[in-house]
Order: C-alpha cells, then sequence, then structure tokens
C-alpha cells in the first residue's frame, strides 16, 4: 500500500494538470500496488476525477480520499468526493477538532478517524459504548 503524496497535496492548485495525469496514469499501470490519494483540494480532485482522470478513476487498487477535520471548512469534502466517480473512496477525519456529528457516508468505503487532544475523546465516547 502507498500513499502518494503523504507529506503533500497531489491536487495542490500549482501542480500542473500533465504532472497530475502522469501520475495517475503510473498508478493505473502499477496495479500489484493499492495507492492511497489523499487532498484537501475536494473540488479539484471531483472535477479531475469527472474529466481528464476519467480513465482511472474507477480502478480499485486506487482510493481516493479526502481530510475532514471541522464542520465549517472541511465537510463539505465529504459531497465533493461522493459526487465524483471512483471505486473506492475514503475519509481522512484526523487530527479530529470537534464533534462532527453524524456524517453522510453514502458511497464512502472507509473512514481513518484520529485524534491529539481531549476533543477527540469526547467525540467517540459515544462510540465506546457500542463496543
Amino acid at each position: 500500500m502507498i500513499f502518494v503524496n503523504s507529506m503533500s497535496d497531489l491536487f495542490h492548485e500549482d501542480l500542473p494538470e500533465p504532472y497530475i495525469l502522469r501520475v495517475a496514469d503510473t498508478m493505473r499501470l502499477a496495479r500489484w500496488h493499492t495507492y492511497q490519494v489523499l487532498t484537501k483540494r475536494s473540488e479539484r480532485l471531483r472535477d479531475m476525477l469527472r474529466g481528464p482522470l476519467r480513465d482511472v478513476a474507477e480502478e480499485r487498487h486506487i482510493w481516493w480520499g479526502v481530510s475532514v477535520k471541522d464542520r465549517k471548512y472541511e465537510l463539505p469534502r465529504i459531497a465533493d468526493l461522493q459526487s465524483a466517480p471512483a471505486a473506492i473512496r475514503f475519509l481522512s477525519v484526523e487530527p479530529l477538532l470537534e464533534d462532527l456529528g453524524e456524517l453522510p457516508l453514502n458511497g464512502i468505503s472507509w473512514v481513518i478517524v484520529g485524534g491529539e487532544s481531549a476533543v477527540a475523546n469526547s467525540c467517540l465516547e459515544p462510540a465506546r459504548d457500542m463496543l
């Protein structure tokens, strides 16, 4: 499993589209790996998966994901991801900065959750009751 651009963002506005297409083509060809592509630029991800990345969007060995840490700025990223064609969609909810309420998880395959404060513990309290 390969976490693509773990210290950067493949969909950053300064990265030219041809570069992103080359990275995606390499991932498409190397089918023996599983790739996790995580971004904070959900609109660009959505638009590219609908357009120039359409041929790799539904490859099952390429997972497409967005970061979600708070309600105001990042919760809308989920809808962008859900409206994009993709075989595997995932959310990275870390660090969990506040109670996000019930998340709309239709079409989401995986959710990664992690916290770094007491906020995360209070948000996860209801989940502990289910165990």
